[in-house]
């Protein structure tokens, strides 16, 4: 059950709220959110110029606790981040190195401040050639000073291998920042584990990064992205973008499509319905002169009996609060939300949710795989 702000604590303002809103904790858009709602509108989002400017306004209770819950409601929901590895032959147990992960001195979770460990990650063998590794920690709250409340986020790691193929699949689920570090610590664990048992070609995940693109193919990927897969998720509209201006790219041309960008836009937040055919995705032209921060894409759905469609976020992420556009972020998709058509009980919902994200990670795959062979094919 969510907690709620108790407003009868003392609401930060001046320059104990401008360190709060300078912290890691809160997003410059959860802070340029919080001044349109109090009637300032700013063009420019960046925290140097929209935390002073929040700062010096007097916060409602009311105002407060919605800037607070949105940053929990974003870190709470389930992110996942793909990789790989490729075992060394077909017949490689490569399960037994990982039963004994947790019986050395290797601590996931040193140095990171602020929490508790929950439920420790334990290896669960979930069939013959897929493990889990499951994990809980509480974070005290970055405004426990005014809220007195601890917050629970989960974490888990699943590696599972298709058939007899020679290829292990990593999903690395967080749910925080903390836990993002978490799972990189254990990843980067198993992957020394299984190289050092002779298992794996490799100590190195193959991951799929902001630096693995240039920036017409970044562009392009996810436009692809949008196509869906198969006959599980049907083509799927935008419904909204984040881009920033790639600065170290070439200089603008004198097209009124894109000029108006010259510096006066950093970064720019489009809503709508069906983006796929604005100017920017549909016209490969102008991918030279932005980067895509983030995609929200509507999938249509089908699995067996089962339809409806469901809300699914792609950006790329790292453990750090920051630049987006670093490049060893890494791609991250976050399901919003699921509609069905029909009415579904429980293990239905559950097997309708594991549908959709194995479905997310094959459309992700399959088209990155497609990208890369693009490069080896001369163009005609």
């Amino acid at each position: 059950m969510k907690q709620t702000i108790d407003s009868n604590y003392l609401i930060p303002s001046g320059a104990e709220l401008r360190v709060l809103l300078n912290s890691a904790h809160i997003s410059y858009g959860e802070v340029h959110s919080a001044l349109k709602a109090k009637g300032v509108f700013c063009g420019n989002s960046d925290k140097p110029t929209t935390v002073p400017l929040l700062s010096a306004l007097l916060l409602k209770p009311s105002e407060y606790a919605a800037l607070i819950e949105a940053s929990v409601d974003r870190d709470s929901k389930p992110k996942v981040k793909l990789s790989s590895l490729e075992l060394v032959e077909k017949s490689s147990d490569w399960i037994a190195p990982l039963k004994e992960l947790f019986e050395t001195d290797f601590n996931p979770f040193q140095n990171i401040e602020s929490i508790e460990v929950i439920d420790a990650p334990q290896v669960v063998v979930d069939g013959k050639e897929k493990i889990r590794i499951p994990y809980a920690i509480n974070r005290k709250d970055f405004s426990q000073d005014w809220t007195k409340r601890e917050l629970k986020f989960n974490g888990e790691i699943s590696i599972e291998r298709q058939g007899d193929c020679l290829k292990l699949d990593f999903s690395s689920t967080h749910s925080s920042k903390e836990t993002e570090s978490i799972n990189k610590r254990l990843t980067s664990k198993i992957s020394k584990t299984l190289k050092g048992s002779g298992v794996t070609q490799s100590d190195i995940e193959r991951r799929i990064m902001f630096g693995s693109f240039s920036n017409e193919e970044r562009v392009r990927f996810f436009k692809r992205l949008t196509g869906g897969r198969r006959r599980e998720i049907s083509k799927g509209n935008v419904n909204d973008m984040e881009i920033s201006r790639d600065i170290s790219g070439p200089p603008l041309p004198n097209d009124p499509q894109v000029s108006w960008m010259n510096q006066t836009v950093k970064r720019i937040k489009i809503d709508g319905e069906k983006l796929n055919d604005i100017f920017l995705i549909s016209d490969e032209k102008y991918y030279s002169y932005y980067h895509v921060q983030r995609m929200d894409v509507t999938f249509p759905y089908s699995f067996s009996t089962n339809s409806g469609d469901f809300r699914v976020g792609f950006f790329f992420s790292t453990p750090s609060r920051g630049d987006t556009t670093k490049e060893d972020a890494e791609l991250t998709f976050e399901v919003h939300r699921i509609s069905h058509d029909h009415v579904v009980n429980a293990d239905s919902k559950k097997d309708i949710s594991m549908n959709i994200s194995r479905s997310v990670r094959g459309l992700i795959e399959d088209e990155f795989e497609k990208l890369i062979a693009e490069r080896s094919t001369p163009a005609e």
